[in-house]
Order: C-alpha cells, then structure tokens, then sequence
C-alpha cells in the first residue's frame, strides 16, 4: 500500500472554505504517514429492520461474526462531492470515490450500484487523540451511531465460510448489517465491500437463501456519503 500524508485534497477544500480546520489539530510538522486501500462497495439503505437479514446474522455458527456499536463523526461540506471524512474513535478516515456508480447485480434480480473508492486512514496521537474535537465549527460534523454486524465470506469450491472481522483472509467479501442512527431517527444499511484487486464472487445461491427475491433494488443503492449527504 502507498503512503500518503494528511494535507491530502479533502482537508484543502474544507479550509478554502470556511478557513478554519473544524477542530483538527493542524501541525503539518507532526504530519503521519496515512495508508491507502482501494476497495469496491455495494450498499442499500432501508427505513424499515431488514428482518432477514437479522435472522441471517442470528444463524452463523458462534464466532463467525463481529458485533461492534459506535459513534462516527462525519464532515458535512465534503459529502456533496462523493467523499467521505469521518473521525472514528481516535482515527481520521477519509474515503475518495473513483469514477461513477456501475450498475450491477449480486444476482438476477438483486440490483444495485458498484462503486469504487480509495481509502486513507491515520491514527492521532495520545496528545492529538486528547484534544481532537470538532468544536470549531459544530454545525460542520454530523454524529452518525452504527450498530453494526459484520462477517467475511470466504468462497471455496462454491461454498460459503463465514469469519469475524479481523481474520487475515487473502480473497473475501465483508457482508455486514447495520442499524444507523442520526438525530434520534434510524435507517438500515446493508453492505458488501471487497479488495479491488481481489474480486471475489458469491455464488447467486447464497445470496437467494438470504434474502427475499427483488428486495434489493437501485434507488436504495447508495454510498454512506450520497445517503449522510440526503438527510443535512
């Protein structure tokens, strides 16, 4: 992977902008080295529990998945521009979208949108992580809660095997549910993310055994930044 360091174009456009660094400790002599990883994205947002999906999740052998609950802080004037700038816990993640949506299905029937991006991420340090708030400019940031259940799907000879989040796998898909919370009202994402250069195809099979025929169609199929981006 290429490093990359934190002047990267997000944080230029946001000082243009408003001229001020919405809470980030700016010390370009203090920069770190970020790391990049370019990954493809499928994603549907629902208003209602994607029931299936729960029942799904509650089947997987124990172990095989990762439960995590947290707060994410997102940069509001750069959603508009297919970028994601979030603050997770004492990390800064910043996700830049390549090329446009394609059109895709996971199988015949389930449709949505293929998208590409590339992903920078750094940790603060103890005396940044301390002191990171974005209190500058409050309006700014928007405070998203996830409760988030996520496995790996590792296809052999045509099967399925399920992993938790963490395990080193050379070819997987991250699957994961997600109940996404914003200003005390809640919306369900699920989503499925792989390396670029390690496609990996599940078998239709699977995916039909999951879920119910045409449930997942276009116009829910958007990134976190399009859909964060509707409800400012």
């Amino acid at each position: 992977m290429s490093g990359f360091f934190v002047a990267v174009p997000w944080s230029f456009y946001y000082i243009q902008q408003t001229g001020k660094t919405g809470g980030i400790p700016w010390n370009p002599a203090t920069c770190i080295t970020m790391q990049s990883i370019k990954t493809c994205e499928i994603r549907w947002f629902y208003e209602q529990p994607m029931e299936h999906l729960t029942a799904f999740f509650g089947q997987l052998p124990e172990g095989a998945a990762t439960f995590e609950e947290r707060t994410d802080t997102y940069l509001i004037p750069v959603l508009e521009q297919g970028v994601g700038v979030k603050i997770r816990t004492n990390r800064i993640e910043v996700k830049s979208r390549k090329g446009n949506p394609v059109p895709t299905e996971i199988a015949p029937g389930l449709k949505g949108y293929r998208e590409t991006w590339v992903k920078y991420g750094f940790v603060l340090q103890a005396d940044q992580a301390t002191h990171f708030n974005p209190v500058e400019t409050p309006d700014a940031w928007l405070q998203v809660h996830k409760e988030r259940r996520a496995t790996l799907v590792e296809v052999s000879r045509g099967n399925c095997k399920f992993h938790p989040i963490g395990t080193n796998l050379s070819n997987c898909v991250q699957l994961e549910y997600t109940r996404v919370g914003i200003q005390n009202r809640f919306w369900y994402t699920f989503g499925l993310e792989w390396l670029a250069e390690t496609p990996v195809e599940i078998p239709a099979s699977f995916f039909y055994g999951i879920l119910p025929p045409e449930s997942l169609q276009r116009q829910e199929s958007m990134s976190y930044p399009s859909f964060l981006y509707q409800q400012v």
